[in-house]
């Protein structure tokens, strides 16, 4: 028997979820995949549905996060205790006549909003989505988790029965997903903060008329995998870490954007990097951001990886001492409004906590993942990343109407990445 939870007033920071993307796209918190043959997935990739219905619901029913639902009342927001029906919430996806591969389901999905009336979280599968194996797509509102909370639950709910599941009811830390920063320093001093916040203004405008402007109503998507420790190592080869890696792979796809339409390249081009921190109070949400000027002149990727690493030292310290970006949602519409004007980042490249083992389904094995983060204001990509099983997943999210297919971007980023990877410093 499930306990019922009283309702809960939902914290501003989280609250600030519902006022994002408005009129672009729903603001989910998005994974894509594919399972192989095992468990309710048979051996040509189609899933036995009912069968993990009857797995899945008793574990919804221990995650108080899948069983609320947001109301307003009194002008405030409130989660409130909702009945599950599984099925609603798990479903079948086929692909469509008009849609070639298991991307272009996951370009639909995204831009399909979830239902308010009933907790905001859905998972989809795809049926033979690639041969022999079964596609899954998860989404889940970002008022209910951010990326670090998202890679808890789906260990929770997916993880292999020889790993360790983490504890529902332990607090939320902080977690990056590229590999550790010694060398950089944990505080930043109160002049670091003000330059911080007085630097985030200073970034050379974006001219660009494909990178920003209003953004269409299609998604294209692809993915990137790559070894882990290859990138690692050439990246530590000259100062740098994954994530600073990775940040130079993505501006290589921004470099190729531009290429391929003509414009003229820029001697740098800022992107956000969103950041994890503290968590304010009882907020499901803890991110920040820092803004990273990505070197698109310099073709020297060793030497880009640098300059991005000393950028990044210097910059995350002061971007956890800012603390969460979004506090109410109030500020949340003041900069959705100022988002669909601006000329300050090119685009979003974030870097999400992957979870620490392999997963399983209901005895299917999770053998790809990649993010998906959602397009908002004027900006036409976005780039999302986590660390999975020994391999280091890229999503790229586009605006297809106005941008190169996703295809082709990430043929920029792989490239990118095998060559930070064959760096000996």
């Amino acid at each position: 028997m499930v306990d019922t939870t009283p309702d809960v007033p939902i914290s501003p920071v989280d609250a600030a979820s519902f006022q994002l993307g408005v009129d672009v796209q729903p603001y989910l918190v998005t994974i894509a995949g594919l399972l192989s043959p095992g468990g309710f997935v048979d051996s040509d990739g189609r899933p036995d549905l009912a069968h993990l219905h009857r797995t899945l619901a008793a574990q919804i029913a221990q995650e108080p996060l899948l069983r609320q639902r947001p109301i307003v009342r009194h002008g405030s927001w409130w989660w409130t205790e909702s009945n599950i029906e599984v099925d609603l919430h798990v479903s079948l996806e086929e692909r469509g006549p008009t849609e070639p591969d298991f991307e272009a389901v996951c370009g639909r999905l995204v831009m399909q909003p979830l239902d308010t009336t009933r907790p905001l979280w859905h998972i989809a599968l795809i049926p033979v989505a690639r041969t022999g194996q079964c596609g899954i797509v998860i989404r889940v509102h970002h008022a209910v988790l951010d990326g670090a909370g998202a890679s808890d639950l789906f260990e929770r709910l997916f993880a292999s029965p020889d790993s360790k599941k983490p504890d529902p009811g332990a607090p939320p830390t902080a977690k990056t997903g590229h590999s550790p920063e010694p060398h950089i320093p944990q505080k930043a001093s109160s002049l670091d903060l003000l330059r911080f916040r007085i630097g985030t203004f200073l970034h050379r405008p974006i001219r660009s008329r494909v990178l920003l402007g209003t953004i269409g109503t299609t998604r294209s998507i692809a993915s990137v995998s790559t070894r882990t420790a290859p990138v690692v190592r050439g990246a530590q080869s000259v100062g740098g870490t994954l994530n600073d890696a990775y940040l130079v792979a993505a501006g290589t796809g921004l470099r190729f954007i531009l290429e391929d339409r003509g414009e003229s390249i820029p001697k740098t081009i800022a992107v956000s990097v969103p950041v994890a921190v503290t968590a304010i109070g009882d907020a499901r949400n803890a991110v920040g951001f820092m803004i990273i000027d990505l070197p698109l002149q310099e073709t020297d990727l060793e030497r880009a990886v640098a300059i991005v690493a000393k950028q990044t030292a210097a910059a995350k310290p002061s971007a956890r001492a800012a603390g969460t970006t979004f506090r109410s949602p109030r500020v949340a519409g003041i900069f959705d409004k100022f988002a669909k004007r601006q000329h300050m980042i090119g685009a979003v490249v974030s870097n999400v906590h992957g979870p620490r083992g392999p997963l399983t389904l209901d005895g299917a094995a999770l053998v790809q993942l990649w993010p998906l983060g959602p397009l908002a204001g004027n900006v036409r990509i976005g780039f999302t990343a986590a660390s999975y099983n020994d391999k280091f997943w890229i999503g790229i999210q586009t605006d297809a109407e106005h941008l190169p297919p996703a295809s082709k971007i990430a043929q920029a980023v792989e490239r990118a990445l095998d060559e930070i990877a064959s760096t000996t410093g």
